[in-house]
């Protein structure tokens, strides 16, 4: 699908029914969840670049901040029939000037398994010498 007609905004707050239907495609909510969370995840997010076609969201990505040096963006996602038209590079590439408008220089991202090839067509580029790592409570 052509995306021409694509506006991408800074936006937080979203219709969460739109969202849900996002991340349900992405797999990363099953259907019928629960999605209150969605309303405060949005809101507390530092920034969120969302894509419209008309009213209908098309994708978006979020990022977590201090407002001031580091800044971590995540849940890229474009739905199904608008990707592989640039669409998720617009909404990433929107995210992240902005954030670098606002002076924050270490910008980081967590690409989930078969997004290599997307990242490594951008900007962002691995990180030698860190190592992710994500923190669960033992139990």
């Amino acid at each position: 699908m052509p995306c021409d007609s694509v506006q991408i905004r800074l936006e937080k707050e979203l219709d969460p029914v739109q969202v849900s239907g996002l991340y349900e495609e992405a797999g990363w909510i099953r259907p019928g969840a629960d999605t209150s969370f969605i309303v405060p995840m949005l809101r507390n997010s530092f920034a969120v670049a969302a894509a419209f076609d008309g009213p209908r969201l098309v994708g978006m990505m979020r990022a977590l901040s201090d407002g001031v040096s580091d800044a971590y963006i995540l849940d890229l996602i474009v739905t199904q029939e608008y990707r592989r038209n640039g669409l998720g590079r617009r909404i990433l590439d929107t995210l992240a000037q902005y954030l670098i408008s606002l002076g924050i220089d270490w910008i980081v991202l967590i690409g989930a398994d078969g997004t290599e090839k997307f990242y490594a067509s951008t900007d962002a580029k691995p990180m030698k010498g860190h190592t992710p790592y994500r923190y669960r409570l033992p139990g």
